[in-house]
């Protein structure tokens, strides 16, 4: 089985084939939209194979379209990955509170899990029409509306 052990990466060779050091500023939004930039490309290599496997997928020509009823069943398939995703890793852990003995977590599979999740959750921002700017503003906003409330006491 191929998994995350068996690749190393330049961080900083992938960073530059992405423009990340030729403009981008050296932040977190600079890595999100290669993250994103990525996620379009591997969308668009399985676009084909998932159509003929009986998927439910979109033109990139409705991405954002939200009243679309097919746009609407992809979202809700990827947002099912996502938790799909998010299960499995879960698994992984495997101490319970009710169990004598500890057990060793394969922090290798359990972080492989939430990676598969990030990837299945871009493809969802990405499908519902959200850049990597738009994330980053839309969570930043969010973060201020939690803060507000844990000042007021909401």
């Amino acid at each position: 089985m191929v998994n995350i052990k068996n690749f190393d990466l330049d961080l900083d060779k992938l960073k530059e084939q992405y423009g990340y050091l030729s403009g981008l500023p050296d932040s977190n939004i600079g890595m999100l939209l290669i993250i994103f930039e990525r996620q379009r490309e591997l969308m668009a290599k399985y676009h084909d194979i998932e159509a003929m496997n009986g998927a439910n997928v979109v033109p990139e020509g409705l991405h954002g379209e939200l009243d679309d009823r097919r746009l609407q069943y992809r979202l809700k398939d990827l947002a099912y990955r996502v938790v799909e995703e998010l299960s499995e890793a879960t698994n992984c852990l495997k101490n319970k509170p009710w169990k004598q003995d500890a057990v060793v977590t394969d922090s290798d599979h359990f972080y492989e899990e939430l990676a598969d999740a990030f990837h299945f959750f871009v493809e969802l921002c990405i499908t519902a029409g959200l850049s990597a700017s738009d994330l980053f503003g839309l969570y930043f906003r969010k973060s201020e509306v939690n803060k507000f409330r844990q000042r007021s006491g909401y």
